[in-house]
């Protein structure tokens, strides 16, 4: 095997492992819906639970859970004004980068990876 391939198999698994963690908390539909929530609304500086609650059809009490776990892990970022907390997605500061960079490397990686099994066989 080809040092090379193996160095760029490191650290792709290396990638992963830094995904990973975002992934799993990203594997949930409920999360998954909440986020769906804050991209379409993008843009108009966030959105308060309520709101949330109303366009994803989760309790209220579910959507603060499930917030507080996404602002946790850094995925989502919270503003406030007075009382009031508006959620929202900021891609410049959020974890989803390694992700997002895992995800890139996939295509490439997988047909490495292929051409490799085709010269050894």
């Amino acid at each position: 095997m080809e040092e090379n391939f193996i160095l760029e198999k490191k650290k792709f698994i290396e990638n992963y492992n830094l995904a990973r963690p975002i992934m799993t908390i990203l594997g949930d539909e409920v999360r998954q819906e909440i986020l769906l929530t804050l991209i379409e609304t993008g843009g108009t500086g966030g959105i308060r639970v309520g709101e949330i609650q109303k366009r994803s059809h989760v309790s209220r009490s579910a959507v603060s859970h499930h917030l507080k776990i996404l602002l946790n892990a850094g995925i989502i970022n919270m503003r406030r004004e007075g009382t009031k907390n508006y959620y929202y997605i900021d891609f410049d500061d959020s974890t989803v980068k390694p992700v997002i960079l895992f995800w890139q490397q996939v295509e490439p990686m997988l047909k490495r990876c292929i051409k490799e099994r085709e010269s050894r066989g």
